[in-house]
């Protein structure tokens, strides 16, 4: 079975929608305060990291592939985790500043969740272009949380459209 061709069970659809939203919790923290901000994309890094796991342990239907799939999603948002630690040495450093760092740690995060995707569903690699474009309209616009939350609801729509449309085209 495809990765992109299977559909979202009940479980996906709630992790997919709660991962939206505590996004969106995150980029109103960085609005209003862009210096913790970084504590709570850290533990997003965490969090992502669950929720892959979770919705790929549905998708696989052997104890080898779950195996393989834990190992995977450990060396994956293991290397992420290790990428967030550098942006911190670089803060520490005073290479860049405590505004700055939110906004790396999103953007690793959006990359990180985009290529999950390949490995356990469509869904990650939309919530990673979401939250790409998401670090891009923080970058430029100082009133962008309606925006953002405009776009999400727009890409929840799209994909659960798209999800009821391989339903129907599959069985």
């Amino acid at each position: 079975m495809s990765v992109l061709s299977s559909k979202m069970s009940t479980i996906d659809k709630v992790i997919y929608v709660t991962l939206i939203l505590l996004a969106l919790l995150g980029m109103a923290i960085t609005n209003f305060s862009p210096a913790d901000a970084h504590i709570y994309w850290l533990i997003m890094t965490l969090i992502f990291a669950l929720g892959a796991i979770v919705t790929g342990w549905q998708q696989a239907v052997d104890k080898h592939e779950k195996t393989r799939l834990v190992t995977t999603q450990l060396f994956h948002w293991g290397s992420t985790f290790v990428a967030v630690m550098v942006v911190y040495a670089f803060l520490h450093s005073g290479q860049i500043q405590n505004e700055t760092v939110s906004l790396m740690i999103l953007l690793i995060l959006s990359l990180a969740t985009f290529l999950d995707g390949i490995h356990v569903g469509w869904q990650f690699s939309v919530l990673g272009i979401l939250l790409a474009i998401s670090t891009v309209i923080i970058t430029y616009l100082d009133e962008y949380l309606w925006i953002i939350a405009i776009i999400s609801l727009f890409f929840m729509a799209i994909s659960f459209f798209f999800n009821k449309y391989i339903g129907q085209h599959r069985n």
